[in-house]
């Protein structure tokens, strides 16, 4: 049992980490696009 809890805590810190790259990844690009003229079509609903 213990080791199955360390797997999980593992996993846990390995999702967290994961998704907060996605995050500021997502708000990295989301202000380079916002940055360049070209791709302001892109934002136009």
């Amino acid at each position: 049992m213990d080791i199955l809890n360390t797997v999980f805590s593992a996993l846990n810190l390995l999702a967290t980490v994961i998704i907060g790259v996605i995050n500021v990844t997502w708000m990295v690009s989301r202000d380079v696009f916002r940055d360049k003229p070209r791709a302001k079509h892109y934002s136009k609903k």
